[in-house]
């Protein structure tokens, strides 16, 4: 890194630099071994939260999804329950947050989902995918 710069020396900011590289590759690999549907998924989310609308319901989420599927034309063949389950697993690996909300009696329990990560981060990475797997 050092050398591409024409720097002289390493001082904290390169390493500081180099732990976000590897930190970035790191979660593109994470993002790569999980499956299309959990993929197109993260890029829904991704592309919710560009849009300022994270964090949202689950209901919200089926509806995007259904819209990013039908533009990578991927059937979506999800329920509102499988989409709930997908959202859970990848709160578990770590790509999501998830905040249960109690409205009462008149407003009800439920969860919202937004990303752990930088939507740029999921978006480049879909779009690696993507032309991987057009070659």
């Amino acid at each position: 890194m050092t050398k591409k710069r024409g720097d002289d020396g390493i001082d904290d900011s390169h390493i500081v630099e180099a732990q976000d590289l590897v930190q970035c590759g790191r979660l593109r690999n994470r993002i790569r071994d999980q499956t299309q549907h959990a993929h197109l998924l993260l890029k829904t989310l991704a592309s919710l939260e560009q849009r300022g609308a994270t964090p949202a319901r689950s209901k919200t989420i089926k509806t995007w999804y259904e819209r990013v599927t039908n533009a990578h034309a991927v059937d979506s063949g999800t329920t509102l329950k499988s989409i709930q389950k997908h959202l859970s697993d990848l709160h578990k690996l770590g790509f999501l947050q998830r905040t249960n909300r109690n409205r009462g009696e008149s407003g009800g329990r439920y969860d919202e989902y937004d990303l752990d990560l930088a939507p740029e981060i999921v978006l480049d990475s879909s779009d690696e995918i993507e032309t991987e797997r057009d070659r």
